[in-house]
């Protein structure tokens, strides 16, 4: 079965979680504006009918805007998301199937035929100065040495019809794999697939070892192999259902101007040097629809979507501390700007768990965390007024709270001081600042028994035995 963005797209429109928009819409000017507005105010994907420019184009925005969104695509809920794709990849890695044709390549564009230009490639933010920029890029790239592929998501600066500039994360996988390639002095090859499955999109956000191909890790969430087929032009294999492919080459030990850029914590990134891609082909779907995954103003699409594979990530390193701990979800808050702050809801056993928990949560393979909160099990990680709830009633700061100074933090964090350069060419600096642990837990028994029936939350009479639609 073809798990596509199709596929995905239909899930949610059965769910009703998906608008139709089939005024004229420019990708321009307003695509971005109507899309942030959608999700923010009803919670839907928005699938765009009539671009303006591109009349044989549709695109689509905020189809991983929430946790709830992708959980449904991969046939779970956003309650047992964690437990059911931990699951899936504990069992292990599905290989992908090789096939000799799909609809990716229903139009193969070559040369100077291969133009972005043909692409709905939106604007982003208002900050972007009118510059289009991919944000849905699956960068998919081959390890020289190996052969192993790596997927990661990185947004793409358009520059011209046969140009981008590419956004690479220094000492990241596609970085290591780039510097192998100039070492030797030779062109990468990329590929840039747009438009999935969410699992796809979820998978090329994971943190996982430079050997692990992320397809893998796709075929694991959705308990198939994924399809794949070469491309026209390089030596990288592409998902067949995929929507669109550019395949290009990232010419060695060359640098230029990226950005800026308004990244997912709603702050604007200044001028980056960064490596650039040239276009050697295009191909897609006859009728593809492109995914204008947005970045930019909290709550961007890419905030959930990072914070999905960090959730799934954190919960499995807490819940085997000291053995185990009772975690019940672990929510990289989207509202927060850049999964900054995390909240794990658990039911702590005994005395030191929930410091314990919490450390191991700002210790992770993650930067971004800086502000760890700890909830009882009777708080809705999910939902800002449960969490408000709890820091106002079960939170002494004398006792509950505690910073730890002089930590790494991540790169996008501006309020850490900007460390000496350590003479990265891209222009990157590390940031060093502190992490804060709260305990917003009633505790396991740190309250005399006649003062902790105060602390149980109260609920308005008739609350958990009724549902409102059956009275509407």
């Amino acid at each position: 079965m073809a798990q596509d963005l199709r596929s995905y797209l239909e899930v949610l429109r059965k769910n009703g979680l998906v608008l139709d928009i089939e005024k004229e819409v420019d990708p321009f000017t307003n695509l971005a504006g109507i899309a942030y507005r959608a999700e923010n105010e009803t919670g839907k994907a928005t699938l765009f009918h009539n671009l303006k420019g591109f009349p044989t184009r549709r695109a689509v925005s905020y189809l991983c805007g929430s946790r709830e969104k992708m959980a449904l695509g991969l046939n779970t809920t956003k309650a047992r998301a964690l437990t059911e794709l931990g699951g899936r990849i504990t069992r292990g890695l599905v290989k992908p199937k090789m096939v000799k044709d799909g609809p990716v390549k229903e139009i193969i564009l070559k040369g100077n035929d291969a133009d972005l230009s043909k692409i709905p490639i939106h604007v982003h933010s208002e900050s972007d100065r009118g510059v289009p920029f991919i944000g849905s890029a699956m960068q998919t790239v081959k390890d020289p040495e190996t052969g192993i592929q790596n997927i990661a998501l990185q947004r793409d600066h358009i520059k011209g019809k046969r140009k981008m500039g590419i956004f690479v994360h220094p000492k990241r996988h596609t970085d290591i794999a780039m510097q192998k390639y100039w070492k030797a002095g030779k062109p990468m090859p990329v590929a840039t697939v747009i438009g999935h499955h969410a699992a796809h999109y979820i998978a090329s956000t994971w943190t996982t070892s430079y050997d692990t191909d992320e397809i893998e890790i796709a075929g694991s969430l959705l308990e198939e192999p994924v399809e794949v087929l070469p491309c026209e032009t390089i030596d990288i294999l592409v998902p067949a259902h995929a929507e669109i492919v550019i395949e290009g080459e990232i010419p060695p030990n060359y640098l230029e101007d990226e950005g800026p850029f308004c990244e997912h914590a709603g702050l604007t990134h200044g001028t980056l040097q960064q490596p650039v891609i040239h276009v050697k082909a295009i191909t897609m779907r006859q009728d593809a629809i492109y995914y204008a995954l947005q970045g930019g103003q909290p709550i961007s699409e890419s905030q959930p979507l990072d914070g999905f594979p960090m959730e799934l990530v954190l919960y499995n390193r807490i819940k085997d501390v000291g053995g185990y701990i009772d975690v019940r979800d672990v929510v990289a808050l989207p509202y927060a700007g850049g999964s900054h702050i995390i909240v794990v809801q658990m039911a702590p056993r005994k005395e030191g768990e929930v410091r314990s928990a919490l450390m191991a949560l700002l210790s992770s393979p993650y930067l971004h965390p800086k502000i760890g909160i700890a909830v009882d099990d009777d708080v809705d990680p999910h939902n800002a007024q449960s969490i408000f709830w709890a820091l106002s009633t079960r939170v002494n700061p004398k006792t509950d709270v505690l910073v730890i100074p002089d930590t790494l933090c991540h790169t996008g964090d501006l309020t850490a001081e900007l460390l000496p350069d350590y003479g990265d060419k891209m222009g990157f600096r590390p940031r060093l600042g502190s992490k804060l642990l709260i305990d917003a837990t009633k505790g396991p028994s740190r309250w005399p028994a006649e003062m902790r029936a105060y602390f149980e939350r109260v609920f308005p009479k008739g609350y958990h035995d009724v549902k409102l639609e059956d009275f509407l």
